[in-house]
């Protein structure tokens, strides 16, 4: 019999295993759960150095894993202003003002969060915001990330002066004399803006980094998918890895514009030989459309404002080619698909294809759904990776601007998380953050609830799509673990798994949801070991 490194006992331990659903005790050596069952079974794994917690009054989980977020973009851009909750052009040119106020004449001003609602289309134009940044170079990144506006210092910088072919749909959107606006129109043109900005420096992000995910641990997190490739991650990953300040796992999936797809396969492979301890690359990330609220969701029939007729890329068909591609690598593909045309094809796109030799695809966001592609998930076994707290915007009266958008017949095909459950997909679910927070009770809440959670006067919005408190769990555990490739050793409480845990100091399971934010985090184990404790 193993003396174990940590017992805990006479706790409600919510295994996520259909064999054994609830222990009261488990036993860890060596990074492996090595005895899951009563105080009895764990007994004989007690020896002088074992670390024992009384679990009277705690709930034990497999450890919690964010499906979707972007932390190096989060730490890399979030040095700005937070815009979020400024709903009108004056509260934005206000903060604008202020903030000036407190940089150097010459320094850049970024802005994060910016809302859809405060700079109407009409408005996006660099006029609107020079004055207000007094000829600063400035860059506001809009709240889904696939709009940005800058300054005109800004585009003096960045040596934008006229269209740029990217080789998809993103655009420098230019005025009648091709002169740039300042709008930068989807994620291609975004990130050629947002290069002219000093970077910081590799200790710098290293240092935020760690902190950041030090308070995603204290919050019950023990591993995070990472759908991007943020210029310095792997340098940053390696750096954290090797001074074993990495407290969570990390799963990378390097996105591939469509004007870079050969460098990003040439990169892909290269990391897969530099994986480290606690982080490898597990897939590569595409982007077939847009956002609903930018107009470019890939939609069957045209949104209100007859947007939402294309794709990202120009030819749908290279799409395809390149996902074949992946899958000979032996990897399988994130496929960021909003709107249900672009799910639609990501489908069939990966029923052609086949499957990867590890893991599986996915479809990210999955936000509209035609009827027709809801059993689908589990008929290609593909996993819907969703994040619920996007829903946050969407007023149950139907006056924001997604809502708008679609109309309101098609606001109930939105966020169809329950459909794909009971028609046996696996649905993984992620905050998107620095989008949406990234603590998984408000996450798991939200889930649940189909509202912000503590606000009880609001609406649900399509209550009938909201998963059960213990779906929401599968969500960050389980579920995610299966839409990794990761289900025969992580993402439940059962011997010969990953030690990975989550102990909160309540039972998640049984706690109302609107008070699920509140519940602590006691222990976050990661590998066998203790990286937060509380």
């Amino acid at each position: 019999m193993t003396v174990a490194d940590l017992v805990v006992r006479d706790a409600t331990v919510h295994t996520l295993d259909p064999a054994r659903p609830v222990a009261g005790a488990l036993a860890v050596r060596e990074g492996l759960i090595v005895a899951v069952g009563d105080a009895l079974d764990v007994r004989p794994h007690i020896g002088p150095r074992t670390e024992v917690v009384d679990g009277r009054g705690l709930a034990v989980t497999p450890g919690l894993v964010d499906s979707h977020q972007h932390p190096l973009m989060g730490v890399a851009a979030g040095r700005g202003v937070d815009a979020a909750g400024v709903t009108t052009t004056a509260g934005l040119l206000d903060l604008l003002r202020r903030a000036g106020k407190r940089l150097p004449p010459d320094a850049w001003m970024i802005v994060t969060g910016v809302e859809y609602g405060a700079v109407p289309p009409h408005a996006l134009h660099r006029r609107l915001i020079d004055d207000a940044v007094a000829g600063r170079p400035a860059f506001l990144w809009f709240a889904d990330a696939h709009n940005a506006l800058m300054s005109g210092e800004g585009l003096r910088r960045a040596g934008i002066t006229g269209p740029i072919d990217f080789g998809d749909r993103a655009e420098i959107v230019v005025d009648d004399h091709g002169v740039p606006t300042g709008h930068l129109h989807e994620l291609s043109a975004v990130l050629h803006g947002y290069g002219a900005v000093p970077p910081p420096g590799t200790a710098d992000l290293a240092r935020d980094l760690a902190r950041l995910l030090r308070a995603q641990a204290a919050a019950g997190i023990t591993g995070v998918h990472v759908p991007d490739l943020w210029p310095g991650t792997p340098r940053v990953l390696g750096a954290l890895d090797s001074e074993d300040r990495l407290p969570v796992r990390v799963l990378l999936a390097p996105w591939a514009l469509p004007g870079g797809l050969d460098d990003t396969l040439d990169t892909v492979r290269d990391l897969r030989e530099e994986r480290g301890r606690r982080w490898r690359v597990g897939a590569v990330k595409f982007f077939l459309d847009g956002t609903v609220d930018g107009g470019s969701a890939w939609l069957h029939r045209p949104d209100c404002c007859g947007e939402g007729t294309h794709p990202v890329w120009d030819d749908p068909e290279r799409y395809d080619a390149a996902v074949r591609r992946v899958v000979e690598l032996g990897l399988p593909c994130f496929t960021h698909a909003i709107g249900d045309r672009a799910v639609t094809h990501a489908l069939d796109a990966y029923r052609r294809a086949g499957t990867p030799d590890r893991g599986r695809h996915r479809i990210e966001h999955a936000e509209i759904l035609a009827e027709a592609d809801i059993t689908r998930f589990a008929a290609l076994d593909v996993v819907a990776s969703m994040q619920p707290t996007h829903l946050d915007w969407t007023l149950p009266d139907h006056t924001d601007n997604w809502s708008r958008r679609l109309g309101p017949g098609r606001c109930r095909d939105g966020f169809r998380c329950a459909d794909i459950v009971r028609a046996g997909g696996r649905v993984a679910l992620g905050s998107d953050w620095p989008l949406a927070t990234y603590d998984p009770r408000v996450v798991m809440a939200g889930a649940v609830l189909r509202r912000p959670a503590g606000r009880r006067h609001r609406a649900p919005v399509g209550a009938e799509q909201a998963l059960t408190p213990a779906q929401a769990l599968a969500g960050y555990t389980a579920w995610a673990a299966y839409g990794a490739g990761e289900e025969r050793f992580a993402g439940r409480v059962r011997e010969g798994y990953r030690a990975d845990l989550t102990v909160f100091g309540g039972d998640p399971l049984a706690t109302p949801p609107d008070d699920l934010p509140d519940v602590p985090v006691l222990l976050t184990v990661v590998d066998g070991r203790v990286v937060h404790r509380n």
